[in-house]
């Protein structure tokens, strides 16, 4: 059972959205690839019927620029950020636990 505080490693190249946040009620997203190998933090406990769960990457200020362009980064009195947003059976098949809570 996937839940919060959990770490995950991708095999494979990952399909993902990433998700911008801002100050303003808005927050953005786009489709992206997680490299494989690089490890994510399950960031909530999904409800029973969830398809997908947000997450953290561990090297979140490394990947930064590679998953956020440079024209969100730089609107720094609005954009707050970004996590990701994984499908559950992805991570069930194409991911392992690397540690548990």
């Amino acid at each position: 059972m996937i839940c919060q505080g959990q770490t995950y490693r991708p095999k494979i190249d990952l399909p993902v959205i990433c998700m911008t946040s801002w100050a303003a009620p808005f927050t953005g997203g786009y489709d992206h690839i997680l490299p494989r190998g690089e490890t994510f933090i399950i960031a909530n406990d999904p409800p029973p019927d969830a398809t997908a769960v947000y997450a953290d990457v561990v090297n979140y200020h490394q990947l930064h620029s590679y998953f956020v362009s440079r024209g969100d980064r730089w609107r720094f009195w609005v954009y707050r950020g970004y996590y990701l947003c994984i499908d559950i059976e992805q991570i069930q098949t194409d991911c392992e636990l690397v540690a548990d809570v």
